[in-house]
C-alpha cells in the first residue's frame, strides 16, 4: 500500500513546489510525482504515468480537487475507477477540511463537490452567453479580433482564388479552415 503524491500547476510560471511542499509536510512517506500541465489538456504523462501503477490499497494524495482533473465527468470517471481498483484518494484542502475517500462519507462528498463544481460552470458559461446576447442587440459584440496569422492566411488564400484555386483548395494551400475563409470573404464583401 504505497501513497503518492500527485502536484500539479498548470503552467511554468506557477509554482509547484509550494504545493508540493505542503503535501510531503503533511504525507511525508509518501512519493512525490510533480507536473506542470493544464487541466484542461489530455497530455498529463506523470498522470498518466502514476495511475498506470497504481495497486488496490494505494492512496493519491492531491491539494484540492482541481489538481487532478479536467472536468466533472473526468473527476467522477477517476473516481469510479478508484473505487472499483480499491484505490484511495485524499484531498489534502476541500474547504478547509481533508476528504478521504476511503469512507463512505468521503466519497458522497467528492460526488456532491464534483457536481456543484460543474454547476458553477454551467452558470458561468449562461452569464458569459447572457452577456453576449446582451451586447450582441446593443450592437456593440465584435467577438474575439481575429489574429494577426490568420489574417495573413485569409490574405493569402484570397490571392490563391484570384488565381484560379477553389476557395477549399486555396484555404488548404493558405494553412486555414474554409469556415474561417468563407467568414472572412463575407467580412470583406460587407465593408
Amino acid at each position: 500500500m504505497t501513497q503518492y503524491i500527485y502536484s500539479r500547476t498548470s503552467t511554468v510560471e506557477q509554482n509547484v513546489s509550494a504545493q508540493s511542499e505542503i503535501l510531503t509536510k503533511s504525507y511525508p512517506d509518501a512519493q512525490l510525482i510533480e507536473e506542470q500541465a493544464s487541466a484542461t489538456s489530455m497530455n498529463r504523462p506523470a498522470l498518466d504515468s502514476l495511475l498506470e501503477k497504481l495497486l488496490s490499497g494505494d492512496t493519491i494524495i492531491v491539494y484540492d480537487m482541481s489538481r487532478l482533473n479536467r472536468n466533472t465527468q473526468d473527476f467522477l470517471s477517476l473516481l469510479e475507477r478508484f473505487n472499483t481498483d480499491g484505490i484511495n484518494l485524499v484531498i489534502h484542502s476541500m474547504g478547509g477540511q481533508t476528504v478521504d475517500t476511503s469512507s463512505p462519507i468521503g466519497k458522497m462528498l467528492l460526488t456532491v463537490m464534483a457536481s456543484v463544481e460543474q454547476m458553477n460552470v454551467e452558470l458561468m458559461k449562461e452569464k458569459q452567453a447572457a452577456g453576449i446576447a446582451d451586447a450582441k442587440a446593443k450592437g456593440v459584440y465584435k467577438g474575439r479580433p481575429k489574429s494577426e496569422k490568420t489574417t495573413k492566411a485569409c490574405k493569402k488564400a484570397v490571392e490563391l482564388i484570384e488565381i484560379g484555386l477553389s476557395k477549399e483548395d486555396a484555404a488548404r494551400a493558405a494553412k486555414v479552415g474554409v469556415a474561417t475563409l468563407y467568414r472572412y470573404l463575407k467580412e470583406q464583401a460587407s465593408t
